[in-house]
């Protein structure tokens, strides 16, 4: 840190024009210029989604979004008029592809002549027909719980759309049409539930920020007391955003959902918890009389190097998402760690800068006034107590990360499609109503291919299997083309093959592919957790895989975007908590290294392990799911977590260098360092605290999870980690107390490694 420091202390010309080169790639990044085609990272990998759509090419099967209408009785003259004529406007539209209600169902005789059972414009709506309709309707195995429900009183309109921003446009015209005739229109469906998460992300997106921003601000004005010295610590982590979210930019990088939500606050907490360390060091340099050239030197020298290191394993914490097969996990942790290193040069540059210029010639306070310092320093007696009592202090913290982490690995891994969005949203209520009223809003698609020459009473053999699969399993309503075959009105219809060439072809061609020898047979799903929908498509393949080898020439393949999200959801839930420990044990190893001591790696495990271990058994009392948010906010507060041990155990360190003893060391690095750790935990976690306001759950129990780990984190850093060290000290470093009293008046001998000065042993 001799470079960055001389810089900031003696040349700071030099500075801001370093500053100014490092701005101008971010910056024009920013502008719109692209070093690299922008990439675009999805939660599903590209060749799974190329096969459902596939499939929906195939079958026109595919209704991502559900009209939902509800009235009384549908079944007269105005209401079914205002149902055909909305049905032709939504049909006209160039978004809609496809569309599926009640109206389409016909009668077919055997010489193939058709009649709609929902009588149109064509015919007088008479009474009579109305009321032979609803019966009708009300019981066809085509219908009944799939456009209609068995009470008659909601019906379905099925929308294939690919383009989610005209869910709006088809909600307002359906209502224009529906509702003056008295029916209640409501929209769900795939698409409607993440427009909504979209639409709510975008609203809450800009409020929280700004919210957590004003409240970091407000808490750090009463924390610092100075005006100057809260601008100085938040500008090299402004700056640092500003840097990382150009060069994401200028890379292609700036596609990804999770970085655009979550990056942007994270930098800036994580940049402001090295930016407060610097600036609490320099205001202690200050108040004891040095110049602002030497605090600001001696503050880059000692604390620099513990904030290069807590950036290096906050960045190695993110990096391990990138072992993740989910592109949209890895490119998270990808953009994360780019943006923790870019953010620490920003705020090793900066903050001194700015520091040691007229602004910051009264960022310090006389220690009377330093509230956080009189509160750690009239609190020493707890540091004492625990360096005393250090046995019983750290087997309790041993004991009770023990408990909490046995308890957190019951955790399984949870997320459901209605858990995304706000519940009182209307497409999580209709979405809730289809569920108990149709069997879901999800569709399950099995796909029956054959080889050629295969008699077709096998592959209606094959298929009715199949229905009975789904059935078992507790699928929703099943159709198949054996379903379609009902409309002929004749006794067995369904196994009667023959008739399949006379069905219309927009019916037929929905369920049966004769030219590309292949089947369809669906059902619906209620929304469930991803750990209980496993369960049912592992019985699933189960049965179809005998199926197969009980006839052969035959294929049966489980196709469906839910299955697709539930296995992808546990992938990548258990891959987060794979690189969470395969992070863990790399940081601890680098704590290792950095400090020259396997003792140090050792002893910084458990209070970094506690807080992660703390929540999640908090996690268990309120629910036994965890969800991806709450993942990766594992992932992310342990890289947190570990900078608070960083700083402790840096300071204690230069402590034991100038021979004091483990006592005086932790009493000394209490009082220095814990009223830092007061400050960024006390910031940090009012900035996060924020997220608890959005409307969607995932955002929540992201912020529940950090807000936890990060409070707990605070008595493991100052209660576990110094009864560890009072029982491990390890032996004096080997440097005289006046080598090192004379390095800290500003007499600094050139640093050669981040260990060099961290571990003095």
């Amino acid at each position: 840190m001799n470079i960055p420091a001389r810089i900031c202390a003696d040349h700071r010309l030099l500075g801001w024009c370093l500053v100014a080169v490092l701005s101008i790639p971010p910056l024009l990044g920013l502008l719109g210029v692209r070093m690299a085609d922008e990439v675009v990272d999805g939660w599903v990998p590209e060749d799974v989604l190329e096969e459902l759509r596939d499939v929906d090419r195939k079958f026109h099967f595919n209704a991502p979004l559900i009209l939902v209408l509800e009235c009384s009785d549908f079944f007269q003259p105005g209401r079914i008029e205002a149902l055909h004529s909305t049905v032709a406007s939504l049909r006209s539209m160039e978004t809609v592809h496809d569309l599926a209600w009640m109206g389409d169902i016909p009668s077919v005789n055997l010489r193939g002549t058709r009649r709609l059972l929902l009588p149109d414009g064509s015919e007088t709506l008479t009474p009579e027909r109305l009321s032979e309709a609803r019966a009708i309707l009300t019981e066809h195995p085509l219908c009944r719980q799939n456009l209609i429900s068995a009470d008659g009183r909601t019906a379905l309109l099925l929308v294939d759309v690919h383009v989610p921003d005209h869910v709006s446009e088809i909600r307002a015209r359906a209502r224009a049409g529906l509702e003056p005739a008295g029916i209640n229109t409501r929209v769900t469906g795939v698409m409607a539930l993440r427009e909504v998460e979209d639409r709510t992300l975008h609203e809450d997106n800009l409020r929280i920020q700004m919210l957590a921003y004003l409240l970091v601000g407000v808490t750090a004005f009463l924390i610092f007391r100075r005006p100057a010295a809260m601008f100085i610590a938040g500008s090299g982590p402004i700056v640092g955003l500003v840097w990382s979210m150009g060069w994401l930019h200028l890379a292609g990088q700036s596609g990804n959902e999770l970085a655009i939500i979550i990056l942007p606050v994270m930098v800036t907490m994580i940049g402001y918890t090295d930016g407060v360390h610097l600036v609490v060091r320099i205001r202690q340099l200050r108040t004891t009389g040095s110049s602002a050239r030497d605090a600001v030197f001696h503050a880059v020298q000692t604390v620099g190097p513990a904030c290069l290191l807590t950036s290096i394993t906050t960045a190695i914490g993110f990096g391990s998402l990138m072992l993740s097969h989910s592109d949209m996990i890895s490119g998270f942790g990808r953009v994360s760690a780019i943006g923790v290193l870019v953010t620490f040069v920003a705020v090793i540059l900066v903050n001194p800068l700015l520091a040691n210029s007229r602004l910051g010639e009264r960022i310090h306070v006389e220690q009377s006034g330093d509230v956080l310092r009189r509160i750690m320093t009239h609190g020493t007696f707890i540091v004492e107590f625990v360096s005393r009592h250090a046995g019983p202090v750290a087997a309790t913290g041993i004991l009770l990360t023990v408990m909490c982490t046995v308890a957190g690995i019951r955790l399984i891994p949870g997320d459901r499609l209605s858990t995304r969005v706000p519940q009182s949203s209307e497409a999580w209520e209709a979405m809730r109503h289809c569920d108990s009223e149709f069997g879901g809003v999800r569709s399950v698609h099995l796909v029956v291919r054959w080889s050629e020459g295969t008699m077709r009473k096998d592959i209606w053999e094959i298929v009715r299997r199949c229905e009975q699969i789904l059935e078992e399993e507790g699928v929703g309503p099943v159709s198949s083309i054996r379903t379609a075959l009902t409309v002929y009105g004749v006794p067995n219809a369904k196994d009667r093959s023959i008739l399949v060439s006379q069905l219309p072809a927009d019916l037929r061609e929905r369920f049966y592919r004769k030219d590309l020898s292949s089947t369809l047979v669906a059902g619906r799903l209620k929304d469930a957790d991803v750990e209980s929908l496993g369960g049912v498509f592992d019985r699933i393949e189960t049965k179809l895989q005998g199926l197969a080898r009980d006839h052969s020439g035959f294929e049966v393949k489980l196709v469906s975007d839910i299955i697709v999200e539930s296995r992808v959801v546990r992938q990548i839930i258990e891959e987060l908590m794979e690189s969470l420990l395969a992070a863990a044990f790399i940081i601890f190893g680098v704590l290792a290294v950095s400090f020259r001591s396997l003792r140090i790696g050792l002893i910084s495990i458990v209070p970094n392990i506690m807080p992660l271990a703390i929540a999640a058994a908090i996690r268990l009392l309120i629910n036994d799911s965890l969800g991806i948010a709450g993942a990766c906010s594992f992932a992310i507060c342990l890289g947190i977590a570990v900078d608070d041990t960083i700083h402790y155990l840096s300071h204690f360190q230069r402590e034991r260098a100038k021979g004091c003893t483990a006592v005086e060391a932790n009493r000394h690095t209490f009082v220095y360092v814990g009223s830092a750790l007061m400050m960024t935990t006390l910031v940090m976690t009012s900035g996060l605290a924020t997220v608890l306001i959005s409307r969607l759950p995932p955002h929540v129990n992201f912020a529940a999870m950090g807000c936890a780990t990060l409070a707990a984190a605070l008595p493991a850093d100052l209660l576990v980690l110094p009864a560890l060290l009072s029982l491990f000290p390890g032996r004096k470093p080997s440097e005289s107390a006046e080598q090192t009293h004379g390095a800290e008046s500003g007499e600094i001998t050139p640093v050669e490694s981040v260990g060099t000065l961290l571990a003095q042993e």
